[in-house]
């Protein structure tokens, strides 16, 4: 299923279940905003590694875009092992998922250092596991802080929710951050 891809400055919301195969095949679709070489890509994820990343790039797209930058939020199982496999145009950081604050300058400074010539895509993974760390009131904070940031640059980003993990309150409150929704419920 091939998804349209938005304009660049378009955040999307992608509504589905977390364990889903059009969820990642939604993501890496999304993903195709412009020639490889011009792309800079970020991923922010609570639960893929980078080498896993980096290998689902590569199974759907071929070669690797001009710059990749991946935020690790928490520890993952298996801690970083793969990472002898990360290519030196991939940057890798990580982050406190009880630090909403330090995930924001981690991701502010990848913003600044970007090349404005490129075209920058997104991928928040997911809101859903953000939300099991915080409350609503401050990841909402965030989340409108960086689509901003996302959007002001020309990003094309979409962001994670599985919405069967939550209350229509609370999806009701993150809905209108985003200018576009794709649902796969």
């Amino acid at each position: 299923m091939a998804t349209d891809i938005p304009p660049p400055g378009t955040n999307v919301i992608v509504m589905a279940p977390s364990l889903s195969d059009g969820k990642e095949e939604t993501c890496l679709d999304l993903q195709e905003a412009g020639p490889d070489e011009r792309l800079d890509v970020l991923y922010v994820t609570y639960s893929g590694t980078p080498a896993e990343l980096v290998g689902q790039w590569r199974d759907h797209h071929g070669d690797l875009p001009g710059r990749m930058g991946i935020v690790v939020v928490g520890d993952q199982p298996g801690g970083r092992a793969g990472d002898d496999e990360i290519p030196e145009n991939v940057f890798v950081t990580t982050a406190n998922p009880n630090d909403i604050t330090g995930l924001g300058m981690r991701l502010n400074n990848y913003l600044n250092d970007r090349d404005d010539g490129s075209q920058l895509v997104a991928c928040f993974d997911s809101m859903t596991e953000m939300l099991q760390f915080a409350e609503l009131k401050p990841v909402f904070k965030f989340l409108h802080m960086f689509a901003g940031q996302l959007r002001d640059a020309d990003a094309v980003s979409h962001f994670h929710l599985d919405p069967g993990a939550h209350d229509q309150q609370t999806i009701s409150r993150l809905k209108p951050l985003f200018d576009d929704a794709v649902d796969l419920t």
